[in-house]
């Protein structure tokens, strides 16, 4: 009878190591995590608020792949420019449209350049403050669809800040 119980024992002791073990092994494979920065004002006195992120698809793909960005903003706020880190470095922003009637924008992202060995990369947004708004608290979201081997895994993360410590 003990021999039946120590072996129930012992194979619950395996199986439960060897679940942590693959957690801690896939920890971090796929993940997007969004921070925002104040960078002060621009030469018209808007804030300017950088949205960072930086994102990991770990064994999504190894050959073809396409990634779309997305980000969203907070009423007042409109985006202006974005630049994604290529080949180890940040180059030159690219201008990003969009009209007072939007609420998000889409970015290209080139799979071959923006993602380094480890399957990593990352990027920001540039925001500004384009009128005054009435809530405490603004935020930025950026969602990445990330199209590998046919399916496309949605990645997105969020960040907020208060209005009153970035306007004044």
């Amino acid at each position: 009878m003990a021999f039946i119980i120590f072996g129930i024992v012992l194979f619950i002791c395996i199986i439960t190591v060897t679940l942590v073990l693959m957690k801690k092994l896939s920890n971090n494979d796929i993940m997007l995590d969004v921070t925002a920065t104040c960078n002060g004002r621009n030469e018209d006195n808007q804030t300017i608020m950088k949205i960072y992120f930086m994102y990991s698809i770990g064994r999504v793909a190894s050959r073809r792949r396409e990634i779309i960005g997305s980000i969203e903003w907070s009423e007042g706020w409109m985006p202006v420019s974005y630049n994604l880190k290529e080949n180890g470095a940040y180059h030159e922003e690219r201008l990003l449209f969009a009209t007072t009637e939007q609420s998000y924008c889409t970015f290209d992202i080139n799979a071959a350049k923006a993602i380094d060995e480890q399957r990593r990369g990352e990027g920001y947004v540039v925001l500004v403050l384009e009128s005054t708004t009435h809530s405490n608290i603004s935020r930025a979201g950026v969602v990445l669809a990330v199209t590998a081997n046919m399916v496309t895994y949605q990645l997105s993360d969020s960040t907020s800040w208060h209005n009153d410590v970035v306007v004044n």
